[in-house]
C-alpha cells in the first residue's frame, strides 16, 4: 500500500464585534463539507507563511498569526490518484487585519462568518471543532 504524506497549515480566523466573536469557515467545492481554511505547505515556506497565504487565497482575508493551536492527523484514500494519504494539518489562531472580496475558486465555493456556536454546529469534522474550542480560550 502506497502512502503519501501531506503537510498543511490551517487557521481559525476571528473577528470580535461588540456582542460576538465571529469565525470564518469555508465550504469545499463540490462537497457538502464545511471546514476551517487550510492548504498545503509549499517549497521553502514555513507553517505560519503557509497559513497566511492559504487563508488569503481561500477567503480573501488578510490575517496575522497569534499563536499555534495544535495539529490534527488523519488518513484518507483518494479515488482520483488511488493513493492513501497520511495528512497532518497544523492549526493557528489568526486575527483578521483586512477583508478583501471573496472569490470562489477551484477548492472553495463559499465562505462565511459565523458565531462560534454556529461554527460548532456547521463544521463537518469533530477534530476541527476541538481546535475551534481551543482557540476560543485565547480569544475571550
Amino acid at each position: 500500500m502506497v502512502q503519501k504524506r501531506v503537510i498543511s497549515a490551517g487557521g481559525v480566523i476571528f473577528w470580535k464585534s461588540e456582542s460576538n466573536i465571529l469565525v470564518c469557515i469555508v465550504k469545499r467545492k463540490g462537497k457538502n463539507v464545511w471546514i476551517l481554511p487550510r492548504g498545503r505547505v509549499e517549497m521553502n515556506e514555513n507553517m505560519e507563511d503557509t497559513v497566511v497565504r492559504e487563508v488569503k487565497e481561500e477567503t480573501g482575508i488578510v490575517a496575522r498569526v497569534i499563536r499555534k493551536l495544535g495539529v490534527i492527523k488523519y488518513n484518507y484514500y483518494s479515488p482520483y490518484d488511488r493513493l492513501f494519504y497520511d495528512k497532518e494539518v497544523h492549526f493557528y489562531l489568526l486575527k483578521i487585519t483586512k477583508q478583501e472580496r471573496f472569490i470562489p475558486n477551484d477548492e472553495i465555493q463559499d465562505m462565511k462568518w459565523v458565531t462560534v456556536q454556529d461554527a460548532l454546529q456547521i463544521l463537518s469534522y469533530e477534530k476541527e471543532k476541538e481546535i475551534l474550542l481551543k482557540a476560543v480560550k485565547y480569544i475571550s
